[in-house]
């Protein structure tokens, strides 16, 4: 009995030293940094080796041509060709006809959008002619003359005279003659003539009147103000009076208005200004533009002058917001004897 118990106490003593060193050897373990580190996500270049930076993946997509579909033969080739011709050729094809469509649906005497809103506006902006800027790079419309040398007003005649063309090209022989407006009024389809002669005085505009000079000679220029051609517009302002058959333009009509910076004296003719016989414009095949002639006078000798004019009537005052509806230039004079 004795031996059997001594056996099993000398086991049990066995057994605690092996438990002890298993739980000691787990404590190690724990305790222990590992020898083995985790691998990094980047592998950083060593010293010894070239470094490749990661391939980049391409989003997946409709692959793109890599000359492949040539390595098939000749019959790669001639297919690959047509297939081109025939993408190119639709979509040319494609072009042509949005093109086409557009250009059946325009007007070839209108734009699509004129008036209120559009680009043009509702307003026609104030001109006058002869314009410096027509044929002298100027910072402003400046106009110096010497009435006793005809070259240094020479470009003004010149752009009156071109000016003049589109009111004589009926008066050419052959050509078809145009009724004056006041006798036969102005439609869409067709133009009458403007009456340059009745009301003009010193004034006319003709070739005999740019002959003697047009008052530059004088040392008392005409100056041509007139109204932007606009699509359209008519004065509807203005006070028609009921006018007889024969004098369709009668009545009150579109003036205009002359300041300047010294003692000038301005005269306007037509005295009633633009009558409104003469709208509205719709490139009605020769057109004649109507205008109302200034005669400047009183000019000082070799003194700048700025003068600025603009339609008295209020509705055609401004363009748009603040912005007025005038015309600046300047005028300087001198009576230097020719050598």
């Amino acid at each position: 009995m004795f031996s059997g118990a001594s056996n099993r106490s000398d086991n049990q003593e066995e057994k605690k030293p092996l438990l002890s060193q298993t739980n000691s050897g787990a404590m190690s373990s724990k305790t222990a940094p590992s020898s083995r580190t985790a691998p990094s996500s980047q592998t950083e270049p060593s010293n010894n080796s070239t470094y490749k930076p990661p391939k980049k993946t391409r989003a997946p997509g409709p692959k793109m041509s890599d000359g492949t579909e040539f390595d098939t033969g000749p019959w790669g080739w001639v297919f690959s060709i047509l297939y081109l011709f025939f993408l190119w050729g639709l979509c040319i094809a494609f072009a042509c006809g949005m093109v086409y469509l557009q250009y059946t649906r325009m007007d070839q005497k209108l734009p699509n959008y004129f008036g209120t809103g559009s680009f043009l506006g509702n307003i026609p902006r104030a001109n006058f002619d002869p314009n410096p800027k027509h044929f002298v790079e100027t910072p402003k419309n400046l106009m110096e003359f010497n009435i006793y040398d005809i070259s240094t007003y020479m470009n003004s005649l010149i752009r009156l005279k071109k000016v003049l063309q589109q009111y004589i090209s009926d008066e050419k022989p052959g050509a078809q003659r145009k009724e004056l407006c006041s006798k036969k009024g102005l439609t869409k389809e067709e133009a009458c003539k403007f009456d340059r002669y009745t009301g003009f005085n010193d004034c006319k505009f003709d070739l005999k009147s740019l002959e003697h000079g047009f008052g530059f000679s004088k040392g008392q220029p005409c100056i041509m103000l007139k109204l932007n051609k606009l699509i359209g517009w008519e004065p509807k302002f203005l006070n028609r009076t009921t006018c007889a058959e024969n004098d369709l333009c009668c009545g009150e009509g579109i003036q205009f208005e002359c300041t300047s910076d010294d003692d000038l004296e301005f005269a306007y003719y037509p005295e009633n200004g633009i009558p409104a016989c003469y709208f509205p414009y719709y490139n009605q095949p020769g057109y004649e533009q109507p205008f109302v002639m200034v005669k400047i006078s009183n000019i000082t000798e070799s003194k700048l002058v700025e003068i600025e004019c603009m339609p008295t009537n209020k509705e055609l005052r401004e363009i748009s917001g603040d912005k007025q509806n005038q015309i600046k230039f300047f005028l300087k004079m001198k009576k230097d004897s020719a050598e």
